[in-house]
């Protein structure tokens, strides 16, 4: 977990007597790290996540300090801690106002405070959060793939975590140029901003832990209700919207398994509806919704799978090939029987769904019959085809 503002503030406001003058709301946002800011032409490199500090040098300036703080929000920096009592005697009212209508966490500290010290001392702890994030992360993923890790791990982590609790995994799996990994990282750097622990806010508060194991983003959520899954998934949504237009992104959502050392297994299930995603152009795959394909995807050996479709679909594919190889030819017969079994053996359903007359229907119904040497009269004779449909949608 990524260290947050209310964090470094909670462990250092007496030791550089910080006060907090608006934003509150805003202080559980991640801070990746620490800079002297006294100039806002600057703030166009900042990535996000940054936490600025400033003497206001140039406060003496009709509306600087405003624009300083609305360039930084705009950016996505964590706030600002104003050194008060040389260039800046008082923060204008016009700013504080701003500043908590927008959630941005505006500080001050008095001039005798150095602001080396502060930014060396903030500086060290992200550090040391990064190099513990690094070794938690290793142990994370040695549970993820059902392997021990030392006692002394558990017991710690035990603390943020209900071990024996649910862990709910969400697997993103993007494709990008290195310069669009860039853009992904600071994304994800932002999807944690969407958890939090500081109160009156409006984060989603579930212990969690979020991983890069090889290209695939794993977010694991303890003890996380169902009712909560649609809002985050809308969070997602909003945060990787550009990755998603793009078609550059799939996400697969595993269901909630019980205990720590389950995660091999919850994380099995969302690579499975991950893989979905990715094969079959959705976007988004829940595992609890995968149906059957839940089922088709976790076979090991994708050759049966198409063997098994060759054999049930091969004689309508050679059939299509021969007689609606051009599109304009109209629906072949194994998008027919795909409507037959849809709507339930209806020839006026199917009729309807192709927009084909129904006496067309019966006759590419009678000779699917024959082509396939099957009645297609019970549920029972139309499953092994549905299974096959499925598989060709699985694009394997």
């Amino acid at each position: 977990m990524a260290i947050r503002f209310w964090e470094i503030y909670e462990e250092t406001k007496e030791k550089y007597k910080l006060r907090i003058l608006a934003g509150k709301n805003g202080m559980d946002n991640v801070t990746g790290w620490v800079h002297m800011l006294e100039d806002e032409t600057i703030i166009n490199r900042f990535s996000g996540e940054e936490l600025a500090v400033t003497t206001g040098m140039k406060a003496g300036n009709e509306g600087w300090l405003l624009r300083l703080v609305s360039s930084m929000k705009n950016a996505e920096s964590t706030g600002i801690i104003i050194n008060t009592g040389m260039y800046l005697k008082q923060i204008p009212e016009e700013v504080i106002d701003w500043c908590e209508a927008h959630d941005f966490p505006l500080l001050e500290m008095p001039w005798e405070i150095s602001i080396t010290d502060l930014i060396q001392d903030y500086c060290m702890r992200i550090m040391s959060q990064m190099h513990k994030e690094r070794q938690e992360a290793l142990l994370f993923e040695r549970l993820l793939r059902g392997k021990e890790v030392p006692e002394d791990f558990l017991e710690d982590i035990g603390n943020r975590y209900n071990l024996d609790g649910t862990f709910r995994i969400f697997c993103l799996l993007p494709k990008y140029t290195a310069e669009e990994k860039v853009l992904f990282r600071q994304s994800v750097l932002k999807l944690e901003n969407v958890f939090g622990l500081w109160q009156n806010g409006s984060k989603i508060r579930f212990p969690y832990f979020l991983i890069e194991v090889n290209d695939l983003y794993i977010l694991a959520i303890n003890d996380f209700p169902e009712e909560k899954a649609e809002e985050l998934i809308c969070q997602m949504k909003s945060i990787f919207s550009s990755f998603f237009e793009k078609k550059q992104l799939s996400l697969g959502i595993g269901p909630a398994c019980r205990g720590i050392h389950n995660l091999k297994q919850a994380l099995g299930r969302a690579r499975i509806a991950v893989q979905m995603s990715r094969q079959m152009g959705r976007p988004i795959v829940d595992f609890n919704q995968m149906g059957v394909f839940g089922i088709l995807f976790s076979t090991e050996d994708p050759d049966i799978l198409r063997s098994y479709a060759d054999r049930l679909l091969g004689p309508l594919e050679e059939y299509d090939k021969i007689h609606y190889s051009d599109q304009g030819e109209g629906i072949g017969y194994v998008e027919t029987l795909r409507s037959y079994i849809i709507n339930d053996r209806s020839l006026i359903g199917v009729a309807r769904s192709t927009y084909t007359h129904r006496n067309t229907v019966n006759y590419r119904i009678q000779n699917i019959k024959r082509l396939l040497n099957n009645e297609l009269k019970t549920s029972a004779d139309l499953f092994p085809y549905q299974i096959a449909l499925c598989i060709r949608d699985m694009k394997l």
